[in-house]
């Protein structure tokens, strides 16, 4: 064998190899609470064996499988979890390795994988409930799966379960920055509301908009805006936008505009596929109506898109985001930020149907009402419900 042939046997086989060590990839990592039991989710590109098992001092449920490539964007799990902590390291051999830490006892009540199929990719499912510490100390001689010929859920064999590997990356939930999404509403050739004083909907709520990323990014967050100029953004791509970078909140901001210009103050609207009330119904068809104005006629398909997303809506977020919208209202008001009586409302916002993302709409105040848009216009205020909307943010990530 010439040299030449000599290298490139070797630079196929070092190809081949490569390929076969990170052919697993972990998507997605999703954690639900149940009545009796939480379940994890583990969402792969492909199949592979498993074995699942528990350990303590720290209590920790691991996970192992193929070697995988770590693609996770975000986690998502329930507001309350029995879930502390998630990392993932490799045993060497071919083998990679999850850890989940928890907050106290737990013990498996299943495992079990799903191959891929209509349209869902393959998943490792194990279901966990909180037990005792006994309990817990005797289910660390068992585990469940197909890996190394590990038993199924109704014969656990017993084993020794290796010990952890050190983690190559740490992923955890409390600590990492998370993503914010802001969406000023509006843009270019769609001015928004008008106020009573000739002030712009679309600079008022840019101005927000900036001054909350300003001070996001001070306190570590990340930050993307779906605008920072005036410019129209269509309300599909603001969604698109969101999905794409992997946002751990969405928030738009507005303000408002009323034929009554005695009415003032703010409040904030989650997804709902039915209006809480007569008037949040007549706002959701106005913002609704953005792309129209900028010429994009979405109205052939704006139903049925409307209709599958909210069918597919996921319970959790939507719990989240009503517990943010709240968060949000309670936090104006502590802060001196005027806010309506009905505070928190719901309806059909196209800009919210990110549906795997929290996400709330923030109409800031009605720009009809001379009083509020003066104050609205004016940069303290301005930074007020900037600070506001800061510390909420601030609070849904701690009760998380």
């Amino acid at each position: 064998m010439s040299f030449k042939t000599a290298i490139s046997v070797f630079l196929a086989y070092f190809l081949l190899f490569l390929g076969q060590a990170w052919a697993l990839d972990v998507n997605a990592v999703r954690i639900g609470g149940h009545a009796e039991k939480e379940r994890l989710v583990v969402e792969l590109s492909g199949k592979s064996q498993f074995r699942a098992f528990v350990l303590q001092s720290p209590d920790r449920i691991i996970v192992d499988m193929d070697d995988f490539s770590w693609k996770v964007g975000q986690l998502s799990r329930p507001s309350v979890t029995l879930v502390k902590d998630v990392r993932f390291g490799s045993l060497g051999g071919g083998k990679g390795r999850l850890v989940i830490e928890t907050s106290t006892p737990v013990i498996i009540k299943s495992a079990f994988a799903i191959d891929k199929a209509n349209g869902q990719p393959n998943r490792i499912v194990v279901d966990f409930a909180k037990t005792s510490a006994a309990m817990m100390k005797e289910a660390t001689t068992q585990q469940m799966g197909d890996m190394n010929g590990a038993a199924q859920p109704k014969n656990a064999r017993m084993v020794a379960p290796q010990k952890d590997p050190e983690p190559q990356e740490k992923f955890s939930p409390a600590k990492a920055k998370k993503l914010i999404i802001i969406d000023p509403g509006h843009g270019g050739q769609d001015p928004g509301a008008l106020g009573v004083n000739g002030a712009y909907e679309k600079s008022i709520v840019l101005a927000v908009g900036l001054e909350l990323k300003k001070q996001l990014e001070k306190s570590g967050y990340r930050v993307e805006m779906t605008r920072s100029t005036d410019v129209f953004i269509p309300l599909g791509e603001r969604v698109r936008f969101a999905r794409k970078k992997g946002g751990d909140l969405f928030i738009s901001l507005h303000a408002d505009s009323i034929s009554r210009s005695n009415v003032t103050g703010a409040s904030v609207y989650t997804l709902s596929d039915k209006a809480s009330d007569k008037e949040t119904a007549k706002l959701a068809e106005r913002e609704n109506k953005s792309d129209l104005i900028a010429g994009i006629d979405l109205s052939h398909q704006e139903t049925d898109v409307a209709d599958i997303l909210i069918d597919l809506a996921a319970r959790d977020t939507m719990n989240q985001s009503r517990y943010l919208a709240k968060t949000v209202i309670t936090t104006l008001d502590s802060n001196n930020v005027k806010v309506l009586d009905t505070k928190y409302r719901s309806a059909g916002f196209a800009v919210l149907k990110a549906m795997d993302i929290p996400s709330i709409l923030v109409e800031m105040g009605y720009l009809t009402n001379r009083e509020e848009v003066e104050r609205l216009s004016n940069s303290a205020y301005r930074v007020r419900i900037a600070s506001a909307l800061k510390a909420s943010i601030d609070k849904f990530f701690q009760k998380k």
